[in-house]
């Protein structure tokens, strides 16, 4: 039951002497000065401070009491993406990119019933106009030293080199493109090749990659999975 505005404007706060304000329907008189509240007991206020609730010690103990949220996760690094080819003479062929690898996308010379996949050993050579360009793509889109290729042969700057991926596909230059992946991102560079390369339909130089791209080289149109 609420009380009368000629009730409420008599009872003064005990404490501070400040005025009242009916809360919960009535149930309750708030001191907004001492947040202090005081019951109506059926109909009756009971102006005694030992009978009032203390608002703010109510409001830091369901602080305390809340559930803390939950750290968030550290964001779990992935090692290794895919890609697979979807269509050209060398469609359904997977490869994968461990973090820190390069590796490089070419044409077979030679017999293309070999096999697809080329030892690192055997890798497709980089004349020197080539490796600076590569070294100067880790530099600027990796933000790595352009350093000189390692004293291992599968080292390019701040990248180990992986196996090259070589296609049957006869449109592909030699040595067509390169891949990168490291915790920047994975990124796709030109070699100067003949026919260019596409991601999404558009030529690029080099791009960063992101999962579901579609990749054109030559005839072969390979997807990046992630």
């Amino acid at each position: 039951m609420s009380l009368t505005s000629k009730l409420l404007e008599i009872l003064v706060c005990p404490q501070c002497k400040g005025r009242l304000a009916q809360v919960e329907g009535g149930q309750g008189l708030l001191c907004d000065a001492c947040q202090l509240k005081y019951p109506v007991k059926e109909g009756i206020p009971v102006m005694l401070a030992e009978e009032a609730v203390d608002m703010r010690a109510s409001a830091r103990a369901a602080g305390e009491a809340a559930p803390r949220e939950a750290a968030p996760q550290p964001r779990t690094f992935q090692r290794q993406v895919a890609f697979r080819v979807l269509s050209g003479p060398d469609e359904g062929m997977d490869f994968t990119l461990e973090s820190g690898m390069c590796r490089a996308l070419g044409r077979a010379v030679g017999d293309p019933a070999k096999t697809t996949i080329l030892n690192v050993d055997w890798a497709l050579s980089l004349d020197e106009e080539t490796k600076g360009l590569v070294l100067q793509y880790i530099s600027q889109q990796f933000r790595k030293p352009a350093a000189a290729v390692g004293a291992k042969q599968d080292q390019l700057g701040a990248f180990q080199r992986g196996p090259d991926v070589i296609f049957k596909d006869q449109a592909l230059s030699r040595l067509h493109a390169m891949v990168f992946f490291d915790e920047i991102g994975i990124g796709i560079l030109d070699l100067v090749s003949k026919n260019g390369t596409y991601v999404n339909g558009k030529e690029v130089e080099s791009c960063l990659l992101k999962k579901g791209d579609a990749i054109e080289l030559g005839e072969s149109k390979i997807v990046f999975e992630g």
